[in-house]
């Protein structure tokens, strides 16, 4: 993923934030840090909403079950991507893949599907735009929480809503649309009617600190694990 199409992306598709958004590499500085280690994390079945239960509430009753995924060994120096320690989060951690969502805009996204994380391709805990893409194919009940996968167990993720002055521009075949935000710091979209549009949810990712973390993300009967790297600081990019 070029930072080149971060930048692209991010022009046509939101008026930024100063000082949260992630951008591309300048001249004269280092550019972001890429995790060293990706792999897919499939979506696995899960057991259909109870009937007669809100779809919120049904959702909320599901445990939180990170995968398991041991920290990874050091790579040797020449073998890491630039700017990354052998002990820091880019090279210790696992991320998932990103894969080309085609002829959306964004057209990219770290997940199996249905939903993908977007907006950035390296994230930093000071705070980037996140998108939350849900393919058009599923058009039901979405509810996605953060969680910390190894460390002390207590750093958070904020997912938080876009400031008001920021404008979202409509893109084609993707509709944007609001979050309610859940307990224990999750937001959850609700259904709507199926319909060629993917949906798209606009806002901000931070942490309180660097690490490994990832979202869980359950629908009517799956659940997705979206796994990434938080470096620290804000984005040298930008």
């Amino acid at each position: 993923m070029s930072a080149a199409r971060i930048v692209t992306h991010f022009v046509a598709l939101v008026s930024l934030t100063a000082g949260v958004a992630g951008c591309g590499e300048v001249v004269g500085r280092p550019g972001p840090v890429l995790p060293a280690h990706t792999r897919s994390f499939p979506a696995e079945p899960a057991s259909p909403l109870p009937a007669g239960v809100d779809a919120m509430t049904g959702l909320q009753q599901r445990p939180m079950r990170p995968p398991t995924v041991a920290p990874n060994a050091p790579q040797p120096p020449q073998s890491a991507p630039p700017g990354c320690a052998s002990t820091a989060p880019c090279e210790i951690c696992t991320s998932s893949s990103i894969v080309d969502l085609g002829s959306l805009a964004p057209n990219y996204g770290a997940g199996a599907g249905p939903a993908y994380l977007s907006g950035q391709d390296s994230w930093y805990s000071a705070g980037q735009v996140a998108i939350m893409m849900v393919d058009s194919k599923y058009s039901g009940p979405l509810l996605v929480r953060p969680f910390q996968l190894g460390g002390d167990g207590k750093s958070t993720v904020t997912l938080a809503d876009l400031p008001s002055t920021d404008v979202v521009k409509q893109e084609p075949h993707v509709t944007a649309v609001a979050a309610l935000h859940t307990t224990g710091g999750g937001v959850y979209l609700e259904p709507v009617a199926h319909t060629s549009s993917w949906r798209a949810w606009y806002g901000l990712l931070s942490t309180d600190s660097p690490g490994c973390f990832g979202l869980q993300v359950d629908g009517d009967v799956f659940t997705e694990f979206i796994l990434f790297v938080v470096n620290p600081g804000v984005s040298p990019g930008g």
